[in-house]
Order: C-alpha cells, then structure tokens, then sequence
C-alpha cells in the first residue's frame, strides 16, 4: 500500500519521466517537493562502488541521531540484511526500477518504529548511478527522533509497477526466508497496484525553482 507522501513522491517521479526509463538528477526541483525534503534522499554509486548518500533529509538524519551523508546505504540496516539492501540499490538503479522497502527499525532502547523506504531510481550519469528516495514513518510514535533508529530490518520488498510500463506486469512482494535470500509472492492485483497476503517473515526477521546542486 502507499501511503500520501510517498504516493505523491512516486506521482511527482512519474511526471517527471514520462515516457523515459527514468528522470534525470538536474530535473528534480526541491520546490516542487518542499513539503517531503526532510523524508527525500539521494544515492549515488560509481558503476563498482556501494551505494552512498549524497543527501540526505534532516528528519531522516534526526530519526537515526547523525549526519547520513556519505554514509552507506547498507549500513542503515542489520548485518543479515546489508547483501540484499545492496542488491536492491544496485538493481533499482541499473534496471530503472522503481522499489518499496517496509522496515522495522529498532531503536537504542528496543523501541521498534515501521517504516517505508522508496527508491526511484534516475538517469546514469557518465561512471556514476544515482537514485531518489523517501523514508516514511508510519505511526510516528511519540518517541521517534529523541530514541535514535540503530539499524533496520526487511519486512517486506516490492517492486512498483506503472500503469505506463504495462497493465499486464505484476507488483512482487519479496520477503526474506530464514536463510537470508529473497522469495517472491504474488498476489493479487486492483488497479496499478497488486493486494498482498498479510503476514510476517520469519522469526530472524522480526524485529521560481532551483534544481538540486551538483557536486
């Protein structure tokens, strides 16, 4: 399910696009999103390199109690998880596909939050990838942001599909097995977007405008 800030982040990325794989960097213009920059940030990776942030929102810094920028992507989340976060980033960007990550983070007292983690990914540039994204709260819990998030853990993936790309093509719910891979698990669809079975996953698992800078 998306829920409002995302739903419009992803509608604002769809128009940008258009008939394209994906937009690029220079098109994003924080005007038009300034009511979601605390929640946006930005990836970007050399063709061999790890995904890092570039940017990144000051709530999402404030929610994980530092400085994200620079930071890679991978770390935000459990050791169990990096692999997969990794490959997540890397495809989204490479394959142009869009990706909805639903987390649990755990904070320093074991306060567990949910979250949804979207990435779009952008146009290549020369030997660098990048991709925009948005980390929504979903509950907002009085505590968040004074009891900093220490790592994440995958719920559940999705990939989105777009009513553009093609009507036929199925949303994936990939959710992570006891031995780390991914499975996926298709479920069934209303509208642009699939419905998915509840559930958890196992046990380990519980838990006048300017564009943005260049640098």
């Amino acid at each position: 399910m998306r829920y409002g800030k995302s739903h419009e982040f992803i509608a604002y990325w769809e128009q940008l696009r258009g008939t394209r794989a994906a937009p690029e960097r220079s098109e994003i213009v924080p005007a038009a999103i300034a009511g979601q920059l605390a929640d946006v940030f930005i990836l970007q990776t050399g063709l061999e390199d790890e995904a890092r942030f570039r940017l990144a929102g000051t709530r999402i810094c404030s929610i994980h109690g530092r400085e994200l920028k620079d930071t890679p992507f991978e770390l935000l989340w459990q050791e169990q998880d990096r692999g997969n976060i990794a490959r997540l980033a890397a495809g989204s960007m490479a394959g142009k596909t869009p990706v909805s990550i639903n987390a649990e983070g755990i904070s320093t007292r074991e306060r567990i939050a949910l979250f949804e983690f979207t990435l779009l990914p952008l146009a290549s540039e020369a030997h660098e990838r990048f991709l925009i994204g948005m980390v929504v709260a979903l509950g907002r819990p009085f505590w968040l942001e004074s009891d900093s998030i220490v790592e994440n853990r995958i719920r559940s993936v999705a990939t989105l599909d777009s009513p553009r790309i093609g009507q036929e093509q199925s949303l994936a719910r990939m959710v992570q097995t006891p031995k780390g891979a991914i499975r996926t698990i298709i479920g069934r669809k209303a509208e642009h977007l699939q419905l998915l079975e509840g559930g958890k996953s196992p046990a380990p698992v519980e838990t006048g405008t300017k564009p943005l800078p260049r640098r």
